[in-house]
């Protein structure tokens, strides 16, 4: 019965602009992404990030078959490990991003960027590579991988997916030494660095999110404000002063780097006595924010709803 709602739900997302974006952008990231591996990391002999570099540990000691089928020899045990824990819609999305990425392999091997230093090779590969995948990242396509061992890791057993990432990271670091020499796996360091560092920034821009408490002497006020002049939701938690010992209602809201300064400036003009905590999230699902369908998490499987 579940089955038949996930596959009304990808029908239904045929139609939407959203989902031709996604492939669209996924497409656009990929190649850039692709293009950067053959024209730079192979011909200088690093180490891309995840899955892809442990492709290149394979194509580095085999030298057969290409870059682009290692690839999707590698995603096929990761298919069956994420199926049944992916919903149908990524599982779907990954699959194109795989299919995508062997293009995009083939189709740029062979190029090679003029580049002579080493560091500015690095720099310049982690720069492309982590733009690419964080434009596709940002709309919530996938090109399989480590993206969905990650997921089902995460789910299992509660592990950040940046945590399995680093450790995927230091495998292919350590590859690096054994295949070629040391100096060439600090340039795949510093690569990966660079990569991890521009990724996260074109996934989030301005848009990072942070969580905002406030304890203010007018709750009220300030809700309102928040909810009508920034279009933000907001969160009462019900408090006592640990000195006053007086009841109070703390405002939480979740808001944009853009929308922090505003906030800002808003509590200034209320209640410029006011506290506020203002912390970094990973992650926001719910409203106008991520679904859960964007992070991979399938629909209701007793109601066959989305």
């Amino acid at each position: 019965m579940w089955i038949k709602g996930e596959l009304d739900f990808i029908l239904q997302s045929f139609k939407t602009l959203r989902f031709w974006k996604t492939i669209f952008l996924m497409f656009i990231g990929i190649f850039i992404f692709a293009s950067a591996v053959n024209g730079l990391l192979i011909p200088h002999q690093f180490f891309a990030a995840s899955i892809t570099g442990l492709s290149m540990i394979f194509y580095y000691l085999l030298g057969w078959p290409s870059l682009g089928v290692i690839y999707i020899l590698l995603n096929i045990p990761i298919f069956i490990l994420g199926g049944k824990e992916m919903s149908l819609k990524y599982l779907l999305i990954s699959f194109i991003g795989v299919i995508f990425s062997w293009i995009s392999f083939e189709v740029t091997q062979g190029y090679v960027i003029p580049t002579k230093d080493n560091i500015m090779t690095a720099i310049l590969a982690g720069v492309m590579t982590g733009a690419g995948a964080g434009l596709y990242l940002r709309v919530g396509g996938s090109a399989g991988g480590m993206d969905i061992v990650a997921t089902v890791i995460k789910k299992k057993l509660a592990i950040p997916m940046g945590t399995t990432f680093m450790l995927a990271n230091i495998v292919n670091i350590t590859a690096a030494v054994f295949i070629t020499d040391i100096d060439t796996a600090l340039y795949t360091g510093i690569y990966m660095f660079v990569n991890s560092w521009m990724m996260e920034k074109v996934q989030t821009g301005f848009s990072q999110r942070k969580a905002v408490f406030i304890i203010t002497h007018c709750p009220d006020l300030v809700a309102e404000k928040v909810i009508k002049q920034l279009d933000r939701g907001v969160t009462f938690f019900h408090a006592s002063g640990g000195f006053s010992h007086q009841e109070t209602r703390v405002v939480y809201t979740v808001i944009n780097m853009v929308e922090l300064g505003q906030l800002k400036e808003l509590l200034f003009h209320v209640d410029p006595d006011a506290f506020i905590a203002v912390n970094n999230t990973a992650e926001v699902i719910g409203n106008k924010f991520l679904s859960w369908e964007d992070v991979g998490f399938t629909p209701n499987r007793k109601t066959g709803k989305s």
